[in-house]
């Protein structure tokens, strides 16, 4: 009697245990070929229902093994590449020369934003003193309310009051939107943005509404040097050889962790505040790489920048100094 129990039972729980890897098949099978992730879901689901009713469990378990090896030729049959219809906002890879002390980035992004969609384009050739980096800041931007998520950003600093910012994104084609699942279904290539931060910062204060937070970090400027030439090169290297943007492996925070952990004496671990980034300040703070004798509470508030920003009354030609204006 308990074996014939038995049976049925181990049946329907096998049954059920298929519903994630049909879940996932489906969803990524549904990313390579237009289908929104929610409506992939909902037909992975409906389906998984239906054919648990029409199908033998024998039947289940082949159309699961075929979905699923579907899915993995596809993922792993996919490459990367620079020729797409890119969206505008990145459709430039920045190239950086460095002669000497010299600096010289192309295709630095200076967009002149006028809302979240509509913008003049600004593609510059610009060129830094290395000898006169003298800053380093890190940027949090938390998604909305969340203190969790975020995206994080670097800030160069030169004597000259110019900043160039860094930020590593996923590069969206026309149509395409940025998304967890698109991320880890290799949809997304991976996009290293130098830019102004009058480009960068305003559009996510003035445009997006954002809280940005903006720490100037405890380190020489020989290490923020080597730091911008580590990433200088990264960037360059995406010219001819493009990567896939990986939600958790090639995101903005590990990829920012992999490039300091190189050239550091001291590696940062990964931790809690890298896989929630919007924690980062904090972790910065404990391990005093913040310039400031503030506490933790205080020098977050103080170091919140976008409240600065948006009562400043000129942001045509100083929008730097306005950020960093209000600072202790």
């Amino acid at each position: 009697m308990k074996l014939e129990l038995a049976r049925p039972i181990s049946s329907l729980l096998l049954r059920i245990a298929l519903q994630l890897p049909l879940l996932v098949a489906v969803v990524l099978i549904g990313q390579f070929v237009g289908i929104p992730s929610g409506v992939s879901a909902l037909i992975a689901v409906v389906g998984w229902i239906a054919c648990i009713w029409l199908l033998s469990l024998r039947k289940l378990l082949g159309l699961a093994a075929i979905l699923v090896a579907i899915s993995a030729i596809v993922y792993f049959f996919h490459q990367p590449s620079n020729d797409r219809d890119w969206r505008p906002e990145v459709a430039r890879l920045p190239r950086s020369i460095i002669e000497g002390d010299t600096l010289r980035v192309e295709n630095l992004r200076d967009f002149r934003w006028d809302s979240q969609t509509e913008f003049e384009e600004r593609w510059l050739q610009t060129v830094y003193d290395l000898r006169t980096l003298e800053q380093l800041d890190a940027i949090v931007v938390p998604f909305g309310d969340s203190d969790l998520a975020a995206h994080v950003m670097l800030s160069f600093g030169f004597a000259d009051g110019r900043h160039l910012a860094v930020s590593i994104e996923a590069r969206a084609e026309m149509g395409e939107t940025y998304s967890l699942i698109g991320g880890a279904a290799r949809q997304l290539e991976l996009f290293y943005l130098f830019g102004t931060e009058a480009d960068l910062l305003g559009l996510r204060i003035l445009h997006r509404g954002d809280r940005v937070y903006s720490f100037p970090l405890d380190v020489d400027a020989g290490f923020a040097k080597e730091l911008l030439l580590e990433l200088s090169e990264a960037a360059n290297q995406l010219n001819e050889r493009p990567k896939f943007y990986a939600t958790l492996r090639h995101n903005c925070t590990t990829s920012l962790l992999r490039h300091v952990n190189r050239i550091s004496d001291q590696p940062l671990a990964f931790s809690r505040e890298i896989l929630f980034p919007a924690q980062l300040g904090k972790l910065l703070h404990q391990l005093d790489l913040i310039e400031t004798d503030l506490d933790w509470p205080e020098a977050k508030e103080a170091f919140r920048v976008d409240e600065t920003i948006r009562s400043a009354k000129d942001l045509t030609t100083a929008f730097s100094d306005a950020l960093r204006s209000s600072r202790p």
